[in-house]
């Protein structure tokens, strides 16, 4: 039998309360046999709560509450650890973000080899063509950010003068959970833009979404809730002169209609024109720097522009400080950008992060500045980095219940035997980082950033 930890997040994962072990799991693990050990949810040092389930439900499925870890086999947790908490020779699960060399985490990576530890990363839990089966995160994302960024639109058309239907919907976090959500969207929202239409002062409401992930898929399920008409690209200009105030309209790009060729691009149009959209996608990936943003003929149509693509140095961003300060020199239609993939000075590259307690900031295209909040002139930012925090209960159930089938496989494991001869089931193989303080051979590679 093993002993199984749930640590508390950090004090530094402002607004965290989502666990990877629900009472629920908790109690499948102490009926099974193996101790589990819980650390309370309030912070000894602050108080706050940093987990959405209580702890007396985690007493009355069995577990242990108190703050001494050390006799743990197995600790869980979700995001990064404080490297002055990190236990040696354990076993740890969690998000580590370390696999591409994200240089803030590197000292932590560093700790977990020095004191032995052995690291599964949730992210990299994948099959064996590399799908990832942990993605409830990903898709509570997308349905907190546009929750949180429909609000960003009340408020701020409100401000400008505009009664609209969308000041009715709270922050996510003041919601009441997911399903409640959904009820608001589906029956009062949608009642008064069915029966008053958005304001009649503004031009058709257009949301953008970039990207069709998972993220993209979540902020659909949200966003379709309401009565809206699915556009095209080439649709735009008509629906913007022409289109219904009694409904909202949704256009979704993939990334051939984010991106053009360049014009010195070395490669024939005519010849980019017959691929099809997956030839497409692949001559992107491999040959970014031939690509420039396609989205000046699209900012002066839309009210909301909704980012879903990760970004990294390599690739065109989507949205510059130059097409925005060209775009609001002769239009003034977009009014809230919901940055759901959060990448600081990314694909919308005067973006930063913003928190659950501070969500939203106003950009000035004219001048570059940017102000907290909504009620300063330019285009309001919505980029929360942990929106899926919002929907704490509702996203740790989904978590729990993708993790769940890989339980029984870990906690019959063998830790103390070399990687290859410790049973864990394939999926929590390929996402071992480090076994007992050593990069497994598929992370290797991963030694460089130490």
């Amino acid at each position: 039998m093993k002993t199984i930890a749930l640590r508390r997040e950090d004090l530094d994962k402002k607004g965290e309360q989502r666990a990877a072990v629900t009472p629920a799991i908790a109690q499948e693990i102490t009926e099974l046999g193996h101790s589990l050990l819980v650390q309370p949810a309030h912070s000894p040092q602050t108080h706050e709560n940093k987990r959405i389930f209580p702890d007396q439900d985690y007493a009355h499925a069995g577990a242990s509450l108190q703050e001494d870890l050390h006799s743990a086999d197995i600790v869980f947790g979700l995001k990064e650890v404080d490297i002055d908490t990190i236990l040696p020779e354990k076993l740890y699960l969690l998000f580590s973000h370390t696999h591409k060399g994200q240089k803030k985490n590197r000292k932590m990576l560093k700790t977990f080899v020095e004191r032995r530890c052995s690291l599964i990363d949730y992210e990299l839990i994948t099959n064996e063509s590399g799908v990832r089966f942990l993605t409830a995160f990903t898709y509570f994302a997308g349905y907190a950010g546009m929750i949180d960024t429909l609000w960003a639109l009340g408020m701020r058309l409100e401000w400008l003068g505009h009664a609209n239907p969308f000041s009715r919907i709270p922050q996510t976090i003041h919601g009441g959970g997911l399903d409640a959500l959904k009820s608001l969207l589906r029956n009062e929202i949608s009642d008064v833009i069915r029966k008053h239409g958005t304001p009649a002062t503004l031009p058709p409401l257009i949301t953008c979404i970039l990207g069709r992930g998972k993220t993209s898929q979540g902020s659909q399920v949200m966003y379709d809730l309401l009565p809206h008409e699915h556009i095209t690209l080439a649709d735009l200009p008509h629906v913007f002169a022409h289109g219904s105030r009694k409904k909202v309209y949704k256009l979704v790009l993939e990334v051939h209609e984010m991106y053009r060729l360049k014009a010195n691009a070395e490669l024939s149009p005519q010849v980019w024109n017959q691929w099809t959209e997956q030839e497409k996608f692949k001559h992107y990936l491999v040959q970014p720097e031939m690509y420039e943003s396609n989205l000046d003929g699209v900012l002066p149509y839309i009210t909301l522009l909704m980012n879903c693509v990760i970004w990294s140095p390599r690739y065109p961003r989507l949205v510059t400080y130059d097409l925005m300060q060209q775009t609001a020199q002769t239009y003034d239609t977009l009014k809230v950008i919901g940055d759901i993939s959060c990448d600081p000075n990314g694909a919308v590259e005067f973006s930063q992060e913003t928190w659950i307690d501070q969500p939203l900031f106003t950009y000035n295209p004219a001048t570059q500045a940017i102000h907290l909040g909504y009620q300063t002139p330019g285009v309001v930012v919505m980029a929360v980095t942990n929106l899926p925090c919002e929907f704490s209960a509702d996203a740790s159930v989904q978590f729990a219940a993708d993790l769940h089938p890989f339980l029984p496989g870990l906690l019959q494991s063998d830790l103390q035997a070399d990687f290859l001869e410790a049973r864990l089931p394939g999926p929590l193989h390929r996402a071992t980082i480090l076994w007992k303080g050593h990069f497994t051979p598929d992370y290797d590679y991963m030694k460089e950033f130490l």
